[in-house]
Parts: structure tokens; C-alpha cells; sequence
């Protein structure tokens, strides 16, 4: 296991001129150093030898602010943690830490400070700085800005969309996979999705999926960063619990730490007396054991032996509306959890006051946890913290002088006895006393605690009625913008068409009026593109109907299909600029619909409409439907043929069979 433990040297990080460090690094049984190295070069000395841990006695020394230490964060190797060996948020000096451990460095040299830290780490003091949660954001997005187009541009939407609509399938189809609890929120787009979002419930190293890019995607994979950079210890030991438990038929267990946050709660039917006692030992070591009912019953007393824990009882049945009240804070499933709660939140709000007496009386050398079991088990704190800390060993007792030993009467023993029986009792007054005054203060503390609550509540309950009034009012604007904006949309729309219908109608307007110019032609409906999209819009536009000549301008992209589409409207002919695939051509040819060139018969256009002389159309029918009649000849003939050869082929055989028998 590798450690390194890092103090800075010189410079600063938010300094003109930038940091230097010392490097100590712990790699089993070996010790090496580095001196005076940048911040770039440690960095990448973590990336290759990835310790285990990178103590400090401040991990502000790496970074000037908040956002630089979590990109550096992100840098480190996914096993690498980031301790301050001083603390947390409570922060000691690090040559009181070092002397409570027994080392002595040197202040000003900044590699026995690294080494300091190094050898505390590895004794497991400090607390790891988290700054991500156990949650991975994965997003799907498009890889280029389809940008401003043209008539393809929602083909190309459809494209980048679709790509991203598939991507994102693949990545949630790798999650399932992987068995990985997941929630995701995707945006529809045109033909797919424009981008797509999976909040996975697991941290960064268990989600094996690279950043990258498919096609016209891309996706990118990152820790989620928390609001507020936390610490947690580096070494959890084993610590104090408070149990409460209802037994029955479905037995409710709820365990709480000293701090009264909730550390597990579970219900169940099928859980027997050794259940609940492994179930307890695996939470932590029980202090003590409540119960929400009187008299206490015997499961909680059987329970409490077994750790040896301190029981708790009500000394009455708690109502359910107080129940209630106790456990709303946690949240709970059934009425089993609900009493459970009740019973460690009652037993928790009990002994709060003495918890937070030992918080700020008992110095940080001494833990904590260990003077609040003594206090609750009955000792004051002064006694439980003089109990913990450890005698020097070079203070020895002096020996009393010896003294001749003297008889003492039988009264002179009654009246000794009496006096030590006296000088209990003061002891045991003095006790209960600062007992009262501890709860005389409490009281008042609660009290001052219940006032600002209830302002605090008051100016919730404002502050909540006006963001509801305002929520009312926001709602009733985005409808009425909808509306509106619906409204707009439509009015668009129809002035749009109105326009185009303004438009042609002027052309034809423009037509007419060169009316003699044009006078013995013929007009032709135009199709743009031969499609069935583009067929339905020439016969909306142009009402294509029986007899009418189709002028098709690009030939390429239908079928055989597009061109039943044109016949069922009984069109005369149609026209070509370009060449038509043969199997289009011979289904039109079917049907006796004529196929011309605009070689063959040329087309003229006046202020873009197509006009052709009908008379061309007539000779250019008459030919081609003397083509058809000489070519349904031809193929009769070579059909006639055909049967010809295949008769004189059966004869041959017939022939063959007659002289092989």
C-alpha cells in the first residue's frame, strides 16, 4: 500500500508565483522523497504510481479554490483518496495530532511535515475529502449543429437525431447489462431524440463505459459533484448505537448513531431473537436498547442483556400522535418502523443534552464516543474523561509516613462511619443538584430552541404562501404563452398559404394577359420530383385530372408505384426532361400512357409555366402508338416462334423415345 504524504514547499497556490511541494512517499517496508517538484509533475507522479492515499495537513495547499480541487479530483486514480490528516470541518494543528501519536518534526522543514503526514495516514488518523457522490451522469448528444438549411433540412434532422436516439439505446441497453440501477429523461426531436440524460446509481468505477462518439453522436460520462465538499473519517471503527426495537408478529428494528441520524431501519415477519441480535451487532455496538411501550417486554430485555446496553423505557405508553411526530423526520414504511423510530428518537432526545455537554467540554485527544457511553452508563463527564485519559507513567503516588496504628473505641467507629455515611450522601446531593441544573438549562436551551423554531416555521409558512401564490400566477402565464403561442403558429401557417396562393395567383394573372401570345398551346401541370410526396402536392396545387399533360422536371426517384399514383388520375401523357428508369417506363407504356423526351417534343415556358403545341403531341401519339403496334407485333411473332421451336422440340423427343423402343 502506497502512501504520500505532501506539504508545500514554496509558493502558493493562489500566489504569483506557483507552488512547490515536498513528497514523502510510504511504500511498504521502502521510503523515498521528492523536493521542490511542481504541481504538474506530482500530479503525474500520482498518475503512474497511483497510491492508495495523498495526505495533507490542508488540502487547500493543492488548489486556490473549490473548483480547481475537484477538477484536480478528477484527475486522481479512481483508488486514490485525498486525506487531511488534520480533521474535517474541526481542524487541529498537526504538531498537536503528531504529539498525541508520539512524532516530533521539525515545523519549518516542509519533508518532515510530508513525512509526518505520510506516517499519520498510515495509522489511519485523518478524514478523506469526498467531493463526488456515488452517482455517474451519463449524457447522449448530437456531435454537430445541424446549422441553417435548406429543403434537406429535416432530413438532416432526422439523421442526427436518429443517430443519437440509437446511441442512446445502446448505452441504456449496457446499463441493463450491467445490472445497474438507473433514471433517465430523454427530448424529443425530429425522428429521434436530440439529446438524451441516465443519472446511473453507482459511482464512476463500476460504470466500465468510455466517453466517445458513433456516427453523428456522442456521449460523455462523469462523476456527479456534490453541492458541498464533505469529509468522511478515514477509518470507520466499530461505533455506538442506539436500538429501538418492537417486537411481536412483525418485529421493527431502527438503529440510530449518537448523533440521532438514522443509520438502517427494517420490518419483517419472519426474523427470530438471534435475527435481531446479528441484525443489531452488524450495525454497530449497541449503548442502548428502547422500547416505546410499559412495561417493558421481555424481547427488549433479552436484547439489552445480550450487548449488555443500557435499557430505555418510556415509563408509560407513548400516544400516536407523539410517535408520529418522533419518527416524521426519518420516514417510515408501516406502523412497526413508525414505533421503532419512536422508541431510539425518545431515547436519543433523553440523553441529547448530556451529548452535546461532552462536544464541547471533552478535548479532541479524548474520543468522544467513548465519554458519551460512560456518561450514559452514570458517570459525570468529568469522571468518564479522567477515567480515559491516561495517567503519565512517571507520576508515582507518594507513600504515606508510617503511622503507629491507634485502637479506636466502639464509639469512635460508629461516629467514622457515620461520617463517611454523611460524606456519601453530600456527594450523592451534589451529583443530583448539578443533575437539576443540567436539566434547568436544558430546559431553557429547549425552550429558546422551541422559540426560534416556531419564528422559523412562521416565516416558512409566509414565505411558502407567496411561492404558491407566485407558482398560481407563473401557471397561469405559461398557459395563456401556450395558448398564444398556438394562435401564432396557426396564424403563420394560414398567412403562409396565403401568400403562396397570392403568389400564383398573380402569375396566372401575368399569364392571362399574354394570353395571345401563348394562344394555340397547351398548358402542362408540372410535378417537381417524381414522388408521391411531390405527386400530392402537384395535385393539390394544380388539380391534376382526366386528360391532362404531366410534365415531370426530374424523373429519378420513384417507382412503379409513383406511377400508378399519376394514372389513377387518367392523365394523357407525360413528359419528360431527363431519362425515367425502363421499368417506369414500361409501366406507364402498360397502360397506354405515352412517355415523350422534351427532346422530342419541345416545351416552352413563359414566366415559368410549361405550355407544349397540342399538335406535336398528337403526331408524337400517332408515332408512338405506331411504335406499340409494331412492337406488340414483334413480341406476338416472337411469341408464335417461341411455340413453333418448342413443338418441333417435343417431336424430336417423341421421335427419339419411338426408335428406342
Amino acid at each position: 500500500m502506497a502512501i504520500f504524504g505532501v506539504d508545500i514547499a514554496s509558493g502558493s497556490p493562489s500566489g504569483r508565483r506557483p507552488p512547490s511541494y515536498s513528497v514523502f512517499a510510504l511504500d511498504g517496508d521502502r521510503s523515498y522523497s521528492y523536493h521542490m517538484i511542481s504541481r504538474y509533475k506530482l500530479m503525474r507522479l500520482i498518475r503512474q504510481r497511483q497510491p492508495e492515499i495523498v495526505a495533507l495537513d490542508n488540502v487547500h495547499e493543492l488548489a486556490s479554490d473549490r473548483a480547481e480541487l475537484v477538477r484536480m479530483l478528477k484527475q486522481f486514480p479512481s483508488g486514490t483518496k485525498l486525506v487531511q490528516v488534520t480533521g474535517g470541518e474541526k481542524v487541529e494543528a498537526l504538531t498537536k495530532i503528531a504529539k498525541w501519536h508520539g512524532m516530533i518534526f521539525d515545523r519549518l522543514n516542509p519533508l518532515e511535515e510530508a513525512e509526518a503526514c505520510a506516517r499519520l495516514a498510515a495509522k489511519g488518523i485523518g478524514q478523506a475529502l469526498s467531493a463526488f457522490e456515488d452517482r455517474t451522469y451519463i449524457k447522449v448528444s448530437r456531435r454537430r449543429s445541424p446549422g441553417r438549411g435548406g429543403w434537406s433540412q429535416n432530413r438532416y434532422y432526422r439523421k442526427i437525431h436518429g443517430a443519437v436516439k440509437g446511441l442512446s439505446r445502446e448505452v441504456e441497453k449496457q446499463l441493463r447489462e450491467a445490472g445497474l440501477d438507473y433514471t433517465s429523461r430523454a427530448v424529443e426531436g425530429i425522428g429521434g431524440y436530440t439529446r438524451a440524460e441516465f443519472v446511473v446509481d453507482a459511482p464512476r468505477a463500476k460504470v466500465h463505459l468510455n466517453p466517445g462518439y458513433y456516427s453523428d453522436a456522442q456521449y460523455r460520462v462523469e462523476e456527479v459533484e456534490r453541492p458541498k465538499l464533505q469529509f468522511k473519517p478515514l477509518v470507520r471503527k466499530r461505533g455506538y448505537i442506539i436500538v429501538g426495537l418492537d417486537p411481536g408478529t412483525t418485529t421493527g428494528i431502527a438503529a440510530l448513531n449518537l448523533k440521532g441520524e438514522l443509520i438502517d431501519l427494517i420490518s419483517s415477519r419472519e426474523i427470530s431473537s438471534s435475527d435481531v441480535v446479528e441484525w443489531i451487532a452488524a450495525r454497530g455496538n449497541p449503548l442502548i436498547v428502547a422500547t416505546d411501550v410499559f412495561p417493558t417486554p421481555g424481547a427488549v430485555e433479552k436484547v439489552k442483556r445480550s450487548f449488555n446496553a443500557v435499557l430505555y423505557s418510556p415509563g408509560a405508553d407513548v400516544p400516536a400522535e407523539e410517535k408520529i411526530a418522533l419518527a416524521k423526520e426519518y420516514g417510515y414504511k408501516n406502523d412497526h418502523e413508525r414505533d421503532a423510530l419512536a422508541a431510539a428518537s425518545s431515547a436519543f432526545k433523553k440523553y441529547k443534552n448530556k451529548f452535546s455537554q461532552v462536544e464541547k467540554k471533552v478535548p479532541p485527544e479524548v474520543d468522544h464516543e467513548e465519554v458519551k457511553a460512560l456518561v450514559v452508563r452514570g458517570r459525570s463527564v468529568e469522571n468518564a474523561v479522567a477515567e480515559l485519559t491516561p495517567v503519565p507513567a512517571e507520576v508515582a503516588v507518594p507513600e504515606a509516613p508510617h503511622q503507629p496504628k491507634v485502637c479506636a473505641s466502639p464509639d469512635a467507629e460508629a461516629v467514622i462511619a457515620q461520617k463517611a455515611q454523611v460524606q456519601q450522601l453530600s456527594e450523592q446531593v451534589r451529583t443530583l443538584r448539578s443533575y437539576i441544573e443540567d436539566l434547568r438549562s436544558g430546559l431553557g436551551e429547549r425552550d429558546e430552541a422551541l422559540t426560534r423554531m416556531r419564528q422559523k416555521l412562521d416565516r416558512i409558512s409566509d414565505k411558502a404562501s407567496r411561492e404558491i401564490k407566485l407558482d398560481h400566477a407563473v401557471k397561469i402565464r405559461d398557459k395563456e404563452i401556450e395558448r398564444l403561442r398556438g394562435l401564432l403558429r396557426s396564424e403563420r401557417k394560414y398567412n403562409k398559404k396565403l401568400k403562396k396562393e397570392l403568389y400564383f395567383k398573380r402569375k396566372t394573372e401575368k399569364v392571362t394577359e399574354r394570353v395571345e401570345e401563348i394562344q394555340g398551346y397547351k398548358r402542362l401541370k408540372p410535378v417537381e420530383v417524381f414522388s408521391k410526396e411531390a405527386v400530392s402536392r402537384a395535385t393539390e396545387r394544380w388539380g391534376i385530372s382526366k386528360g391532362d399533360l404531366i410534365f415531370l422536371e426530374n424523373p429519378s426517384g420513384g417507382g412503379p408505384n409513383t406511377a400508378d399514383l399519376l394514372m389513377e388520375r387518367g392523365i394523357e401523357a407525360v413528359i419528360l426532361e431527363g431519362e425515367i428508369s425502363p421499368a417506369v417506363r414500361e409501366r406507364f407504356e402498360e397502360k397506354g400512357v405515352p412517355v415523350f423526351s422534351s427532346k422530342d417534343l419541345p416545351v416552352r415556358k413563359i414566366d415559368g409555366i410549361a405550355f407544349i403545341n397540342p399538335r406535336e403531341v398528337v403526331a408524337a401519339k400517332e408515332r408512338w402508338a405506331e411504335e406499340m403496334k409494331a412492337m406488340q407485333a414483334e413480341k406476338k411473332s416472337e411469341w408464335l416462334e417461341g411455340i413453333i421451336q418448342e413443338y418441333r422440340t417435343e417431336r424430336k423427343k417423341e421421335e427419339k423415345r419411338k426408335l428406342r423402343q
